[in-house]
């Protein structure tokens, strides 16, 4: 009869490719390798990169074993690089420990929903060049301006903020908001009270049913803003565009989608500007507006944007399309 060897030969192998297996499956799978031997016991504390998802709505992180704050600093001590955390159906906001906003060593982090952001007056990340929040809950309205001020990489950086008044969200579309290069993304709601200190922004994308919940209370310009993407699903969105580029010096790209009216809108009532807003004289470059519907107030629109922009380099009008009954 053919022996077969039964030895446990994974266990037998470096840590190195251990510890690259375990970056390759979840952290929940990660963590539970430590009950197979003395040999896996810390093996998953040396994985780089940390996720962890929790799905399940009738239960909470404790059931699950796991001690998420104790998992981050665990991991924040051993040269943490990127840290992927998703919350969807904890019944509250978890903490993340002090640790991890003085960890040198990380690179990226992304989070996603019922996650506090409590940053501390200590903070040091020095290396931390990618950062993305998604619906998170700020503690106070100085934590994510000392959050950005105080990474020396990211604060030179690209700084995205998306801005939304619906009342789901569909996770799945985070997964456009990828970018390559170095850059903060906050993907947030309208009354967040952290609004009021975002004035660093180089892009912003706002989706909108009544953009009249949106104020930028205390903003008195954009400095750094160069891109504006308006998502409409109302008609009460030319005070926010007015306000957009009358505050936005260095505004290069405009994007408006829309949406069409929505039941209980006022009809739209456009105001020509007395002085012509100086990104248009100066500064815009590409002008696209998807779904134009030809009303006379969106003809007045239309006509002020291309008459008064002399630096425009690119036109896209795309007209709206009736669904075929």
């Amino acid at each position: 009869e053919e022996n077969v060897d039964s030895r446990d030969k994974i266990s037998s192998l470096s840590n190195d490719l251990l510890i690259r297996i375990l970056s390759l499956v979840s952290t929940r799978e990660a963590v539970a390798t430590m009950i197979l031997s003395k040999r896996w016991r810390d093996i998953w504390t040396l994985v780089p990169k940390l996720e962890y998802n929790d799905y399940d709505e009738y239960k909470s992180i404790s059931c699950y074993g796991i001690d998420i704050e104790k998992v981050v600093a665990n991991a924040a001590d051993r040269y943490l690089c990127k840290l992927d955390l998703e919350l969807h159906w904890t019944w509250r906001a978890t903490s993340l420990p002090k640790s991890l906003y003085t960890c040198k060593t990380l690179v990226e982090v992304n989070l996603l929903d019922i996650i506090l952001v409590d940053v501390p007056s200590s903070i040091f990340l020095p290396s931390l060049k990618i950062l993305r929040l998604f619906f998170v809950k700020f503690k106070d309205e100085d934590s994510f301006k000392r959050l950005v001020s105080s990474c020396s990489v990211l604060a030179k950086l690209t700084v995205f903020l998306g801005i939304t008044d619906f009342r789901t969200h569909p996770f799945s579309m985070l997964n456009k908001f990828r970018f390559d290069v170095p850059h903060i993304f906050v993907l947030c709601k309208t009354g967040d009270k952290f609004l009021q200190t975002i004035p660093i922004l180089s892009c912003l994308f706002v989706t909108l049913k009544d953009p009249m919940t949106l104020k930028f209370s205390g903003i008195t310009t954009f400095s750094r803003l160069r891109s504006f993407k308006l998502f409409s699903y109302g008609d009460l969105w030319l005070e926010l565009l007015s306000f957009i580029l009358n505050n936005s010096p260095r505004l290069g790209d405009l994007y408006i989608l829309d949406n069409g009216h929505q039941p209980g809108n006022l009809p739209l009532s456009w105001q020509q500007p007395s002085l012509v807003p100086s990104c248009l004289t100066s500064r815009l470059e590409v002008f696209a507006w998807k779904r134009y519907r030809a009303s006379e107030e969106k003809k007045q629109v239309l006509r002020y944007i291309l008459a008064n922009s002399k630096c425009l380099k690119k036109v896209t009008i795309t007209l709206y399309q009736p669904p075929i009954v």
